[in-house]
């Protein structure tokens, strides 16, 4: 939906970069500490193109592949920018999974001092 509109010929050109790793890298690392090393339904089409998205929305979308890609295409973002186009970069980079973002969201619950069911306020019914 971003893309639909930050191209919008009013509102001032932005830069967007999109880290592509072709998975739901927070989501899969959660699902293989918590059921032994599997996963399912993070792995993301490797066919859809985001830069090709962005180019249909009517922005600039580019591809970068490799580190130095990567600078030149900032650089001239950062010109086209200031000329006013809206350019989106999608950097492609590994799959390795990282730490989750949150390590204790995948910790048993545990009971909370004090805090008992019986404090709980029972909503009337409409």
């Amino acid at each position: 939906n971003e893309l639909t509109a930050i191209g919008r010929e009013e509102w001032p050109a932005v830069t967007q970069i999109v880290f592509r790793n072709y998975q739901w890298g927070a989501e899969k690392r959660n699902s293989t500490l918590w059921y032994d090393d599997n996963f399912v339904g993070t792995e993301l089409d490797t066919k859809v193109s985001y830069a090709g998205i962005a180019t249909a929305c009517g922005l600039k979308g580019v591809v970068a592949r490799t580190q130095d890609e990567l600078t030149a295409a900032l650089n001239q973002a950062i010109v086209d920018q200031k000329n006013g186009i809206t350019t989106l970069i999608e950097a492609l980079i590994n799959q390795e999974l990282g730490e989750p973002f949150r390590r204790d969201a995948m910790k048993k619950p545990v009971a909370v001092a004090g805090v008992s069911a019986n404090d709980m306020a029972h909503m009337k019914q409409a």
